[in-house]
């Protein structure tokens, strides 16, 4: 019965049949029922719930086991409570259970989402002392946390001990390799990999993914024609590109003034029935802002609404600078409020591109008034926003009523305009 409820999703009574079963003398709970609840509720994401009852478990003497702390552990990690999670493997090893290749699994996991590798290989190494066999998932997870720091010559000790325990790697693994190389700026070894995926047969053969990431890499080192060979031989083997592909492709031809194959590239998208998404029309956008075509990116940023999209940060970053390029400071200013009444807060990023448009504008009030929400949302302004007020401390030409405004946002560059005074 409580596996039924806890299948269905119906905690609230599968907690009522426990208080019924405590209740009644004969039918006292045991530590699997106690289980069987803890884990429907750390998967429902009602983690809080699950550690009280493993603490009303603990109070009437039912010890934990291992299935009651790998769940917990797991529930914690996929929360991002690392310290929490860090608790409770001690107790573990505390209370002599003997964790199992998931537990093991769960925390070389965390440490390398946290950017721990090397505790990730201690926790490896332990798992190697006490005798417990590491299998595809733990080395695929110590591969991927090397490869996603860009430590490559670790990510191979990984893989020559991997193969070395008669652990075949497979997709994943050879995928980590490709896009790890590729965060390396070592397009050529990802291109190896790639060709030695295919020598290996279909049980490890490359998948869109794979071709995506070193698509994006070979774009953005510039080698278009190897990008455009690569996607060719992607779909001569039968497989369709997604978005991801195109979007890494038309952010390389735009960023490189090549507007026309952009253009032709996205008929053969939306021809291939490949429906462009808010990165795709984002890309777009700085692409031709870039290139010096503010007027079409205005006209393909409006017809977002049109087609069903939101616009995220970047893409209304993106419009205001595009606006204080072109000296429409007002209709920046009206981007800025849209983004608000659209439920997409601004950035740093967001106001330093429209601060700079008042400054490059003259307009320090109106520079200062964009400052002051920034604060008062939360967000401190960077030394890189700081730095654009500087000029007006040294400029002659800036009223001493301005820089009486100036100081009072920030009193610090008193000082600072005598050191560049006497500099």
């Amino acid at each position: 019965m409580l596996r039924g409820l806890c299948r269905s999703g119906d905690n609230a009574s599968a907690l009522r049949l426990l208080q019924n079963m405590e209740s009644k003398a004969p039918l006292k709970p045991n530590v699997v029922i106690y289980n069987t609840i803890i884990d429907s509720l750390s998967k429902d994401q009602l983690l809080p719930q699950a550690l009280c009852l493993f603490k009303e478990m603990k109070a009437k003497s039912i010890l934990p086991d291992v299935v009651t702390y790998n769940t917990l552990i797991r529930g914690l990690c996929r929360l991002g409570s690392w310290n929490d999670a860090k608790v409770l493997w001690t107790e573990m090893l505390h209370n002599k259970i003997a964790p199992g290749i998931d537990t093991y699994n769960t925390l070389v996991d965390m440490y390398c989402k946290e950017g721990n590798v090397d505790e990730a290989r201690a926790i490896f190494g332990l798992m190697t002392k006490r005798g417990v066999r590491a299998d595809i998932i733990t080395y695929n997870t110590l591969l991927e946390g090397y490869c996603l720091r860009g430590e490559m010559e670790g990510a191979e000790k990984i893989l020559d001990i991997m193969v070395k325990d008669g652990v075949m790697p497979d997709v994943v693994t050879s995928t980590s390799l490709i896009n790890g190389y590729c965060k390396s700026n070592k397009v050529d070894k990802a291109l190896e990999m790639l060709q030695d995926m295919h020598r290996k047969g279909t049980h490890i053969a490359p998948d869109v993914f794979a071709y995506s990431t070193i698509t994006d890499a070979l774009c953005k080192d510039k080698k278009f024609q190897l990008a455009i060979q690569l996607f060719k031989d992607m779909q001569d083997r039968g497989m369709a590109p997604d978005v991801v592909i195109y979007n890494a492709l038309l952010d390389g031809f735009l960023k490189n003034a090549q507007i026309d194959t952009t253009i032709s590239l996205r008929k053969e998208m939306e021809n291939n029935g490949v429906a462009p998404d808010i990165i795709t029309y984002s890309t777009i956008i700085n692409g031709l802002c870039e290139v010096g075509r503010p007027v079409e990116a205005v006209a393909v940023f409006s017809c977002l609404v049109a087609k069903g999209l939101r616009p995220n940060v970047t893409t209304y970053t993106t419009m205001i600078k595009v606006l204080c390029s072109q000296g429409l400071l007002g209709d920046a200013t009206k981007i800025l409020k849209q983004m608000a009444d659209d439920g997409c807060s601004p950035n740093q990023r967001t106001y330093y591109t429209i601060i700079k448009g008042f400054l490059d504008a003259n307009d320090l009030a109106k520079a200062l008034d964009h400052l002051h929400i920034m604060r008062s949302q939360g967000l401190a302004a960077d030394a890189v926003t700081q730095s654009l007020f500087l000029r007006f401390l040294t400029d002659p030409s800036v009223s001493d009523k301005d820089k009486a405004l100036l100081q009072k946002y920030f009193p610090e560059y008193d000082g600072e305009e005598k050191r560049i005074e006497n500099e």
